[in-house]
Formats: structure tokens, C-alpha cells, sequence
């Protein structure tokens, strides 16, 4: 099978291009041949391992979608294969009552059919797994079998039948936000209005299409948009702009290998070099549809091949040879039902006879085109296809004004809701302020409250240590006295003295540092930062002088202090007076103690 396809293959390449002067080199061929051989030993080794996976399956079920595979990987390599499997999988499927696994099949055989241009089985086919998926519930394998019922309907030249079932596929389509099926909706309908002569709807169909296309990435609907564009543009006489955009859609269907869509593309480009006087280039690309048509065996493609042909052949005046193409694509077009292309050809046969002044044949082709004509396109049709439109129109305004006003509502229950909420919260905002408010008094009276213990507990702590000062005092006080009346007896004859001055000495050192660590330890506890803060602003102060600080902070008399500290009233005198000058109020009124409180 690889090596026919290959003789195919170089057919294809070099056959009927007998009015071309340029041909593929040799070696193009030979690369082309490898690349497709490859594919197709890729292909057969993927079917291969679909046939073992098949044999080893005892599950019916699953037998019958492993063939279903095998015959979809088929269509692309031998469509008669394909279709002989695909009986096979609609009769087993029959028998096991698999609806889904049927659907699909007689899906897939429609497509063939159609390719083969056997319109009307195609339709069966096409009818019955639309009313499968229907009855399913399957919304959207429904949508895509309206589309091919559409197209199918198109081709067969029921316009009001393809209108019918395209306005279903776009509510489907619409519903679901399916933007490829649209697109696809939008390509028949394009047709459709293109057929009826509306140039302007043609175009806003065509792309809006293309525009849907180009949104979701559709290569091969892309070239099929820009083909469809460019055949209205030819039609309506802009031929630049028409090649313009055959030319980008066979570039992408070359990369695609899309053959039979590349095939049309020739035939369109073959058209405008022959309308604008380029008739060696036309017969070429000609040749190039037609090879590509026999590959395929597409019969549709070949109709109008044939009737490209016989157009060239006319152009030529070579009326003979037309006039045999014309009744080869009459034939071929009769029997498969395509009747846009019967109306095509037989008014063409017509132009022809008229200009070989074959009047009797020339009236004979004219009556059948409007016999044909008239079928296609007659008020009564149009009238049906204006009341489906207008009939999809209002129920997609019914819907949006449904949509509007079920946003109208949603838009007031949420506004009802959000004030609501707001009064709610404003509420909550309300009842947490008064409670914050109630909080902060509290904590204020607290505060309050804790200030005054504090006040309370530093007046108390400064009583006891002003009462622990005058108790010092008075302890040193009577130890003074002792002292004095031990000088008294150390004045006395005796060896006595020594020991007596020694005991002095020793009492009043005791006395001076015990005295001054029990002051220390009570004047820290209630004025903590009082030596630190002193200290740094005044670094130079001897332990003496603030510890007199310290004293005189307190406000003790300078006979207590006297007691305390064992110094003669002069001696304080003198060491307040040194003090004074090193804070720095030497020469001012301002009273000592008054300073020292604010440490």
C-alpha cells in the first residue's frame, strides 16, 4: 500500500501539467515520497497496535470502540477500509445497544460519505445520530450534528432545510459558548447567502467566522475562512483581493496537508488567472485541483474541476472539448445531487451554445438552469429562511431581555443584601465603639486608680524612709553620745585607752557604712532612676556628694543629715556648697532640694 501511495504521490507531482512550464525538481519529489512514507509507516504501526489491542479484548464493549479507533485512524489512509469497519462497528453496536458508541460511528461514516460525495447517504446517516444525540441529552454532539446535517443540506441545495437545523446549532453553540461550533454555523450560512447572491451578508458571516477562528487558534478553519472571503470577492468582481486571500489559505493547508481543502484553493487561484487573461497559468493550477481530487476521490471536487475545464476550454474556444467537460461534470453532478454545481454548469452550457449560435440547445440548457434555479432559490425559500432568522433573532432577544432582567433582579437582591449587611455592620460598628468608649473609661479609671496606689505607696514609701532616716539619726545620735563619754573615760589613767580608741574607731566605721546601706537599699526601691539620672548629667559627682543628694532630695534637716553622715554642721555647709557649684547653681536662687526632685 506504501509504494501505490507513493506512485500516487508522484502522479500527483508531475501528471497533467502538460501547460505548465515549470515542474518540481526530481529530488523535491523524492523528499516529498519519504515524508509521506514515514507518515504512513507511523499510521500503520499505530493501527497495528490498535488491531492487537483489539484481538486481545474479550469485552464486547470495548471491542466495539477499539474498532471504531481503527476505522477513524483509516479515514485518512483508505476511506473504503475505513467505512467497511465502521459497518462493522454500527451493526455490533446495534446488537449491544451502545447509542453513544452508534452516534459516533454513524458520524464518522457520514463524514466518508459526504467526502465521496454520496450526498443523500451521507444525510441518513448524518439524521440518525442526530436523533440519537438528541434523545440523549447530548447538547453538544446535538449542536455539531446540526452543523452537518447544515452543511450536508447546503450541498444537496435545500437552503431552508440547512437554515433550519443551522439556526438549532447556534442556539446550541450560543448556550454553551462554543466558539469553534459557530464558527462552523458561520461558514454554512456564509455559503448559503453567498449562493442567494447577498454579497454583504455572505462577507459579515464569513468573518465573523474567521474572527471566531482566529480567537481559538483553528488553523484549518482559518484557511477555510480566508478561501470562503476570497471567493466572495471574486464574485464580486475585486479579483486582487480574492487572490490575496487564496493564497493564504492554501499556504495553511499545505502545512496542514489538507488536501482536499488545498485542492478547492487551486481551482480558485486557476479561476482568477483565467478571468484575468492568464490562461497557461489557470490550466495549471487546474491540473494541480484535479490531481488532488482523483487522490482523494473527492466527486465534488471533481464536478468542478470538470466544469473549470470545460470554462477553460470555452475561454480557449476550443467549444468541442468544453462542451464535453460541461456534460462529464453535468453527469457526475446529477448523480451525487449537488445541485448548486447542476445550476452552475448547465448555465454555462447555455452561455456556450448561445455564442456557437446553437439556439435549440442553448434554450434546452437555459430552461433546465431555471428549472434548477427556481428549485434552489425561490421566494418561498427565501421567505423561510428570512422567518428562521427573524425566529432565532427574537428568541435570542426574548433570551437576553430573560438575561436582563434576571441580572435586573440578581442586581437588586444584591443591593438589598449589601445594605443589609452595611446596616449590620454599621450596627456591630456602633455596639463595638460603645464598647470600646465603656472600655476606655474603664481602663482610664484604672489607670487613674493605679496612679493614685502608686502616689499612695511612693508618700508611704517616703515616709518610712524619711522615718527610717530620723531613726538613723537618732541612732547615731546616741552612738555620738556613747563615743563621747568613752573619750570622757579614754582621758582616764590606764592601759585601757588603746582598746578604747579602738572600739570607737571601729563602731563609727560600722555605723557609717551599715547605716548608709540599709538608707540605700530603702531610697533605690522608691526612687529608682535617681542615682542613674544624676549620674549622667552630672558624671563627676563624688559617692559623698550623692549620697548627700540623695539625702537632701528627701529633705531631711541638716542636723539629721549631720547624724547620719557623722559631719559637723560646717561640713555639711561646705559640702552643699560644693555641691550647688557642681550642678551648676552656684550664683543662682534656685533651692538645692527643689533641684534634686526632678531626678
Amino acid at each position: 500500500m506504501i509504494f501505490s501511495v507513493m506512485f500516487e504521490t508522484m502522479k500527483v507531482v508531475n501528471l497533467r501539467w502538460t501547460g505548465c512550464r515549470n515542474k518540481f525538481p526530481a529530488l523535491v519529489v523524492i523528499l516529498l515520497c519519504i515524508l509521506m512514507v514515514r507518515n504512513l509507516e507511523a499510521q500503520e504501526e499505530a493501527l497495528d497496535s490498535l488491531d492487537r489491542l483489539l484481538y486481545r479484548s474479550l469485552n464486547q464493549v470495548e471491542r466495539v470502540r477499539i474498532k471504531s479507533k481503527i476505522a477513524i485512524e483509516y479515514i485518512s489512509v483508505d476511506r473504503q477500509k475505513a467505512l467497511n469497519l465502521l459497518e462493522q462497528v454500527i451493526d455490533e453496536a446495534r446488537e449491544s445497544h451502545l447509542s453513544e458508541e452508534l452516534a459516533l460511528a454513524l458520524s464518522n461514516k457520514g463524514y466518508i460519505l459526504n467526502v465521496n460525495g454520496e450526498y443523500a447517504s451521507a444525510l441518513h446517516c448524518y439524521l440518525e445520530a442526530y436523533t440519537i444525540y438528541k434523545s440523549s441529552s447530548n447538547y453538544i454532539e446535538t449542536g455539531f450534528a446540526c452543523y452537518r446535517l447544515g452543511m450536508v443540506y447546503k450541498n444537496l441545495g435545500d437552503y431552508s432545510k440547512a437554515t433550519e437545523f443551522c439556526m438549532e446549532g447556534l442556539r446550541v453553540f450560543e448556550k454553551t459558548d462554543r466558539k469553534e461550533g459557530l464558527a462552523l454555523i458561520y461558514r454554512i450560512m456564509g455559503s448559503i447567502y453567498k449562493y442567494q447572491g447577498n454579497i454583504e451578508k455572505s462577507l459579515y458571516y464569513y468573518f465573523s467566522g474567521l474572527e471566531l477562528n482566529e480567537e481559538t487558534g483553528n488553523s484549518q478553519g482559518i484557511a477555510n475562512s480566508y478561501n470562503n472571503i476570497g471567493v466572495v470577492y471574486f464574485i464580486g468582481g475585486e479579483f486582487d483581493k480574492a487572490l490575496a486571500y487564496y493564497q493564504r489559505s492554501l499556504e495553511i493547508n499545505l502545512e496542514l496537508n489538507s488536501i482536499n481543502e488545498a485542492a478547492i484553493n487551486y481551482g480558485n487561484i486557476g479561476s482568477f488567472y483565467l478571468e484575468t487573461g492568464r490562461p497557461d497559468s489557470a490550466l495549471y493550477y487546474f491540473d494541480k485541483k484535479y490531481d488532488a481530487a482523483t487522490r482523494i476521490n473527492s466527486k465534488r471536487i471533481i464536478v468542478t474541476t470538470m466544469e473549470a475545464y470545460g470554462y477553460y476550454y470555452f475561454k480557449m474556444a476550443d467549444y468541442p472539448a468544453a462542451v464535453r467537460y460541461y456534460y462529464d461534470a453535468l453527469e457526475l453532478s446529477r448523480s451525487i445531487g449537488t445541485m448548486e454545481n447542476t445550476k452552475s454548469i448547465l448555465e454555462k452550457l447555455s452561455d456556450l451554445y448561445l455564442e456557437i449560435s446553437d439556439y435549440q440547445n442553448a434554450l434546452k440548457a437555459y430552461t433546465s438552469f431555471v428549472s434548477v434555479k427556481d428549485s434552489l432559490i425561490n421566494n418561498e425559500v427565501l421567505q423561510r429562511i428570512r422567518q428562521l432568522e427573524m425566529e432565532y433573532a427574537f428568541e435570542k432577544d426574548r433570551d437576553g431581555l430573560k438575561l436582563l432582567e434576571e441580572r435586573r433582579k440578581l442586581h437588586m437582591l444584591i443591593a438589598a443584601s449589601m445594605f443589609m449587611i452595611s446596616t449590620l455592620f454599621l450596627w456591630l460598628l456602633f455596639i463595638n465603639t460603645r464598647v470600646k468608649l465603656k472600655r476606655r473609661k474603664l481602663d482610664q479609671k484604672r489607670l487613674e486608680l493605679d496612679k493614685k496606689n502608686l502616689q499612695d505607696e511612693i508618700f508611704y514609701k517616703n515616709k518610712e524612709l524619711t522615718s527610717k532616716a530620723i531613726f538613723v539619726a537618732e541612732k547615731n545620735e546616741l552612738i555620738t553620745k556613747m563615743i563621747a563619754r568613752l573619750n570622757m573615760l579614754m582621758n582616764s589613767p590606764g592601759e585601757k585607752n588603746t582598746a578604747i580608741k579602738e572600739i570607737i574607731k571601729e563602731l563609727k566605721v560600722h555605723s557609717n557604712l551599715k547605716v548608709w546601706d540599709e538608707f540605700e537599699y530603702v531610697f533605690v526601691q522608691v526612687h529608682p532612676d535617681f542615682f542613674g539620672k544624676l549620674g549622667n548629667r552630672f558624671p563627676a559627682l563624688t559617692p559623698n556628694e550623692k549620697r548627700l543628694s540623695a539625702l537632701l532630695r528627701l529633705n531631711i534637716s541638716t542636723k539629721d543629715v549631720s547624724n547620719i553622715t557623722h559631719q559637723s554642721v560646717h561640713s555639711l555647709t561646705v559640702a552643699r556648697t560644693r555641691l550647688r557649684r557642681k550642678l551648676g547653681l552656684a550664683n543662682t536662687s534656685e533651692n538645692l532640694v527643689t533641684f534634686l526632685c526632678q531626678f
